[in-house]
């Protein structure tokens, strides 16, 4: 028996690509979900057909992505995609999709997920001290996509990053995923928040001690975050609160690569790759004589800004949607937000980030009467106050909607371009018919 007969006996969309993820081959099945015939696009790179699909990234990183949701001519379905190995080199991949035929089915597989997802966490908190990883940060808004994007490209490369951002943004779960992403995943990721310890106490977890150093010093004394995180990462949190006499012994750590315990004599070399975070104005801390200028160029080599969530509106439905969908497991209830709830969620500014939204939706969660969440539920910083936007400044959601779908179309056409059989593609990759690709942009571009 062939492979290819065992491929076409199955229920399961399977597809194969080479190395440079070209289309090598598709089963019937895989054939239904995308709309073409195999003979019509073998031999193309996969994401002239879909422009979203993950194969390149698999194919280059070597990792597996599992249980990614898609929505394809009208089907959901889940997509798993792995990386196929020849003599310890990728050499192209396999992806298999399992068409998602009710909420029920989409319940089951969503509750699967979960389970894995936390698997996933215990592990990698076993192994080197992270819990997430770029694949599990909830977007859709091109601001948050595209500080993904910058954050991988540098994760590859050993310099220093300042991660700024306001507080409860996601700053440290940027951190992890760097690691995450980098050459040193297997080393320890190790976190510390400059804030919540004196000078001393800061200095003695940085540094160690040896015995004996200080009245109340272990016995044998204690190695510090400098040798813990050796040939991994640290990440110091809100760095802008440390020391100045301090920020100046890290500097010299950071420029000789080298370090004493406290009470210690003997230099230990140190390899660190070190995040920093902040929630204020560095630059305006250096003019107040507050944090040092030379430290600023040795930790910020790369710059990194987290945008707030006001700021990149289109992922508040998604996380909504993710956090309720936490908050579901835990009460073992399912619930559902009314319109008006999406329309309060989505315009307020929420000063406290997706911290402060995650707790919004535990909260509704806990005072919902029934399985829908109404106004009625929200805290009283959604229901008052100059966060919440005037009725008559509020848009539409339908139209939100529309304006959403309007600028992806107009992305893809950017890719497949606009002529007729350009715009045939884009409707097949965005699996849609021609006729409704036109009513959706509008007679201006027909």
């Amino acid at each position: 028996m062939r492979e290819k007969d065992i491929y076409e006996a199955m229920n399961q969309g399977v597809l194969l690509c080479d190395e440079k993820s070209r289309i090598l081959y598709f089963n019937s099945s895989y054939s239904r979900f995308i709309g073409y015939r195999l003979e019509e696009i073998c031999g193309k790179p996969i994401r002239d057909i879909r422009p979203g699909a993950v194969v390149p990234d698999v194919i280059a990183n070597g990792k597996p992505q599992e249980s990614l949701f898609r929505v394809e001519n009208d089907q959901e379905y889940f997509a798993d995609v792995y990386p196929v190995m020849e003599d310890g080199q990728v050499v192209g991949s396999v992806s298999v999709v399992t068409s998602m035929m009710n909420a029920n089915c989409i319940k089951d597989k969503m509750l699967k997920l979960e389970e894995q997802e936390k698997v996933m966490k215990d592990r990698l908190s076993r192994t080197n001290g992270t819990h997430y990883s770029f694949g599990q940060i909830i977007c859709s808004s091109p601001k948050t996509l595209e500080t993904i994007a910058k954050a991988k490209k540098v994760a590859r490369h050993p310099v220093n990053i300042l991660l700024q951002g306001e507080s409860g943004c996601g700053k440290e779960l940027f951190a992890q995923s760097i690691h995450n992403e980098s050459d040193r995943r297997d080393a320890p990721f190790v976190a510390i928040n400059c804030a919540a310890l004196n000078k001393t106490m800061l200095e003695s977890e940085l540094f160690g001690y040896e015995n004996g150093a200080f009245t109340g010093a272990r016995k044998g004394g204690k190695p510090g975050l400098f040798e813990t995180a050796k040939g991994g990462t640290l990440f110091l949190d809100e760095i802008s609160e440390m020391d100045y006499d301090l920020q100046a012994k890290l500097l010299r750590v950071l420029q000789e690569k080298k370090f004493r315990r406290i009470g210690g004599l003997q230099e230990i070399d140190t390899d660190i790759r070190l995040i920093s975070a902040c929630n204020v104005n560095l630059q305006q801390y250096i003019e107040e004589k507050k944090f040092r200028m030379d430290l600023f160029y040795r930790i910020a080599v790369f710059p990194l800004t987290i945008p707030p969530l006001r700021e990149r509106r289109e992922d508040i439905l998604p996380l909504m949607k993710h956090y309720l969908h936490i908050a579901e497991i835990q009460n073992k209830q399912n619930y559902t937000f009314t319109d008006e709830v999406k329309e309060r969620m989505y315009c307020y500014d929420w000063p406290g980030n997706v911290r402060e939204l995650r707790n919004t939706v535990e909260y509704c969660a806990l005072m919902a009467l029934s399985t829908e969440i109404t106004l009625d539920c929200l805290p009283p910083s959604l229901l008052q106050g100059q966060q919440v936007m005037q009725e008559e400044n509020i848009i539409p959601l339908d139209q939100r909607i529309r304006e959403f779908e309007k600028n992806e179309i107009m992305h893809t056409l950017d890719i497949y371009g606009r002529t007729t059989d350009g715009k045939k593609k884009a409707a097949k990759a965005l699996g849609i018919s021609l006729s409704s690709l036109y009513n959706k942009i509008g007679k201006s571009e027909t």
